[in-house]
């Protein structure tokens, strides 16, 4: 997985090479997303088309849990910054061809965020990011008895790219003390999918909406 990212990483740091020294921040953070409900498509060849409006659960407490990472580089009360998200996405309302159909060693999303400290009447100071990427989805599936395997992709490792993703937060950053901070969100993201079954594909749109906090580290 840490091959993976290694591409955008490198890309964050040539972005912020040319920018004159000023402030690194690294934050983790955990959170509790809710899924909205959105069509899910399953095609396998020789048999009728799949369409249903998909419920996901996430389980955001249950190992693998739900977190944000992020590298972010300040200057001038703007940030280039590359994250990453771990969502798991548990399929609630199958129909009888789909014994199974989860996204749970990730529904990773990573991005390229930009982003920028403001003023609002309640927050005072906040930070507000927008950004877009890709999402690196693990699929397990069985559909009408056949099991996918979860091996392939990079790396023989299950992981399939595809894009687009989009990602909208709003960040209360509290000081604890000189280099440490809490962190306080609400994000929005928004990607497409499309993950492999036997014979065929699934295609689907995912959004949700998650409370995010944790801590951060500047220098």
């Amino acid at each position: 997985m840490l091959r993976i990212l290694i591409i955008p990483l490198l890309l964050l740091s040539a972005i912020t090479l040319s920018q004159e020294k000023n402030e690194w921040h690294i934050e983790f953070n955990g959170g509790a997303p809710y899924n909205i409900d959105l069509p899910l498509t399953i095609e396998q060849t020789g048999q009728p088309t799949l369409n249903l409006t998909a419920h996901f659960d996430s389980e955001p407490f249950v190992t693998p849990v739900y977190w944000v990472f992020r590298v972010a580089k300040w200057k001038n009360n703007k940030a280039w910054e590359f994250e990453m998200v771990h969502q798991k996405l548990y399929l609630q309302n199958p129909t009888p061809e789909i014994q199974y159909f989860s996204i749970t060693h990730g529904f990773n999303t990573t991005f390229i965020n930009r982003s920028f400290k403001t003023s609002l009447p309640v927050l005072d100071t906040c930070v507000f990011r927008i950004g877009t990427g890709v999402t690196l989805a693990h699929a397990e599936n069985m559909i009408r008895g056949k099991e996918l395997d979860q091996n392939g992709s990079f790396f023989d490792l299950g992981y399939y790219p595809t894009l687009p993703t989009i990602n909208i937060a709003l960040t209360k950053e509290i000081l604890l003390a000189e280099f440490f901070y809490l962190n306080l969100e609400i994000k929005h993201n928004i990607s497409y999918a499309h993950v492999p079954v036997v014979d065929g594909k699934a295609k689907l749109w995912h959004a949700s909406f998650a409370l995010v906090a944790g801590g951060g580290i500047r220098f």
